[in-house]
């Protein structure tokens, strides 16, 4: 079975025995496998209580043009999280959070954990590590105020989520702010019997730099955490 059930591996038979091939939604695909349009979701399948399951965190980006690159590139990875217990309905604001500052730790508590900061385009990456602990995470990227005026579209920002099994999800950006320090990526949603990615892409007001709060319902709220500057 393909990548989430959508296609088979096929072969081509000699002429004789030719068959027809089934459609496949290439637009739903490339090659790491779902690229999630604006403001969709998709699931990946897990069996959440393997203790050994990890859900991996890119942020990639590549600084855009040259001349975009020259006046600087330099982003940040956050993961924002609720643990299982402290899920609940309402809005109760937490203000957890994986980063450069604070790698957290992947075999204790919160299970989660960043691998190092970059300060040239490329790719930072967080692990989460039991699923089954896990409420919310949220994927973020702050700019650095050095880089200047210049969106996260421009310098080629996005998502990239996989269970190291065979399923990734893309979350690309599709809208052009560039006045905003931050934006919220995709929300992984760890509360039912596998996992659902969401493309969110909120960005903070002009100028602010307070970070996005996850909630503990899984709501986004921008420029309502602490003041962030690098």
């Amino acid at each position: 079975m393909g990548l989430f059930g959508l296609g088979k591996k096929t072969t081509t038979p000699p002429p004789a025995q030719a068959a027809a091939v089934p459609a496949v939604n290439t637009q739903a695909l490339n090659l790491t496998g779902i690229s999630l349009a604006k403001g969709a979701s998709t699931g990946i399948s897990m069996v959440k209580a393997d203790p050994t399951v990890q859900i991996t965190a890119h942020l990639d980006w590549d600084g855009g043009t040259s001349g975009r690159r020259a006046k600087g590139a330099d982003l940040e990875l956050y993961v924002l999280y609720v643990p299982a217990a402290d899920v609940k309905t309402g809005c109760d604001t937490t203000f957890n959070a994986i980063y450069y500052r604070n790698l957290g730790r992947l075999h204790d508590a919160p299970h989660i954990q960043h691998h190092g900061d970059s300060r040239v385009p490329g790719r930072e990456t967080a692990t989460i590590g039991r699923p089954d602990q896990q409420g919310y995470a949220l994927i973020c990227a702050y700019s650095a105020v050095g880089n200047g005026v210049g969106s996260f579209r421009e310098y080629g920002a996005k998502a990239i989520v996989t269970d190291g099994r065979g399923q990734t999800v893309t979350v690309p950006l599709y809208d052009t702010d560039r006045y905003a320090y931050w934006v919220a990526i995709a929300l992984v949603d760890f509360t039912g019997d596998g996992a659902v990615i969401s493309q969110v892409e909120k960005y903070s007001a002009p100028g602010s730099e307070a970070r996005p709060v996850l909630a503990s319902d899984g709501q986004v709220l921008m420029d309502a955490g602490p003041v962030e500057f690098k």
